[in-house]
């Protein structure tokens, strides 16, 4: 099989980074053998130029490898491809960043944040993250993000009747990760354009565990990933420019999750960011096995779109 240079996803450290080096290492990662033979093998050239022209060319370009046609990510329907190709995706997966990234980059963090999802993704998240901070990472709080987006019934099985929305999910699979070792504490509220959230706090071992059900902020949507980052932010801890925040998620979601933190938690409060996914071909708590890799082109053409947004929204922050 094909083996590619592993490229480092943009770093962004405590206090965190000057725009040209956030670029330089965005232009690192598109511009990587494994970009270019995935961009070739689909009938592409990425050009030369600059870096906003080079991710202009390519979250075009993606529309390719888009299999949700603006759908949620549950909709999706993945085209199988042949062998040659399956392979050239699954090689190039580790060298993006979309697997292989399990362990973090230093042994202490400040704040841990675990990222939302259904009811197992949850549940395989939040146990990720314990298994993290049992073999050797630190931190003082642990925080479950999810929102009040209803989940759906699942077909043929009794769902717990409390769990209905993706911040019930988030807290069932945190209590089961991270016991209660004392009072739940309940906050709730309604934001200026009548969203509602709700944080909910406890002790566990010697950590703060929270998890927060955050609301959305574009009108008419549902919470995503940037608004339930907003949300720990403004409801649960504002971050610090001298802490370090990890974030625990699925292998294949990392670039764009770690791409999406930089922009909306470290740009702003200058908290270093770093991110991990725990691997869905071998991890014990991932019942749905191997991503397809359908999932791992949808997943390379988020990360693509959400460094395009960070890299054009650096252009305008000064640090």
């Amino acid at each position: 099989m094909t083996q590619f240079p592993i490229v480092h996803l943009p770093a962004w450290p405590v206090g965190g980074a000057a725009p040209e080096a956030l670029a330089h290492d965005i232009a690192q990662w598109i511009g990587s053998a494994a970009m270019a033979a995935l961009v070739r093998a689909f009938g592409g050239d990425l050009p030369a130029g600059d870096v906003d022209a080079r991710l202009a060319y390519l979250e075009d370009f993606s529309m390719v490898w888009d299999s949700r046609a603006g759908g949620e990510r549950v909709d999706a329907r993945y085209i199988e491809r042949d062998d040659a190709t399956r392979k050239l995706i699954e090689a190039a997966a580790p060298a993006l960043g979309l697997a292989g990234r399990q362990r973090p980059p230093v042994e202490r963090y400040d704040h841990v944040l675990i990222l939302g999802g259904g009811r197992i993704t949850g549940r395989a998240r939040a146990q990720f993250a314990a298994e993290l901070l049992a073999s050797g990472t630190s931190t003082g709080t642990v925080t479950g993000l999810g929102s009040l987006r209803e989940l759906p019934a699942r077909p043929g099985q009794q769902d717990d009747p409390e769990i209905t929305t993706e911040g019930d999910a988030m807290l069932a699979a945190v209590r089961q990760a991270f016991p209660p070792a004392g009072e739940i504490v309940t906050r709730t509220g309604t934001t200026a354009d009548g969203n509602g959230w709700w944080a909910k706090s406890y002790p566990s071992d010697d950590r703060q565990i929270n998890v927060v059900a955050a609301p959305p902020t574009r009108p008419g949507q549902r919470a995503n990933t940037p608004d339930t980052l907003t949300g720990w932010a403004r409801f649960v801890t504002r971050p610090a420019p001298t802490d370090r925040v990890l974030l625990a998620t699925t292998d294949l979601y990392v670039p764009f999750q770690h791409a999406e933190a930089i922009r909306v938690l470290g740009l702003p409060h200058r908290c270093g960011i770093d991110t991990v996914g725990f691997d869905t071909r071998s991890f014990g708590a991932w019942p749905n096995g191997p991503s397809h890799p359908g999932e791992l082109l949808q997943e390379l053409r988020s990360a693509i779109r959400s460094l395009h947004t960070l890299h054009r929204q650096t252009l305008h922050v000064q640090l």
